[in-house]
């Protein structure tokens, strides 16, 4: 499994529907983008939520950023 960081171990995917919620995507527009379902997404977002033991997905949109993941990504 393809990791972002070693500390965290975010995978692709997860990062990538973490950037589409930072930028106002609900989960059936993030699912759409992605051509996954919209279930996937949420899973997605509450394994993030875990792993970086965020308290709600604002924590864990906020704690990404702080990390660095959503700038790194877009550059």
């Amino acid at each position: 499994m393809k990791t972002i960081n070693d500390d965290y171990h975010l995978t692709e995917r997860e990062l990538a529907v973490i950037e589409l919620t930072a930028v106002g995507f609900s989960a059936k527009e993030a699912a759409d983008q992605l051509r996954i379902a919209p279930r996937t997404v949420e899973r997605h977002l509450d394994n993030s939520r875990l792993k970086l033991r965020a308290r709600n997905r604002v924590h864990l949109v906020y704690k990404c950023a702080e990390q660095g993941f959503l700038n790194s990504r877009n550059s």
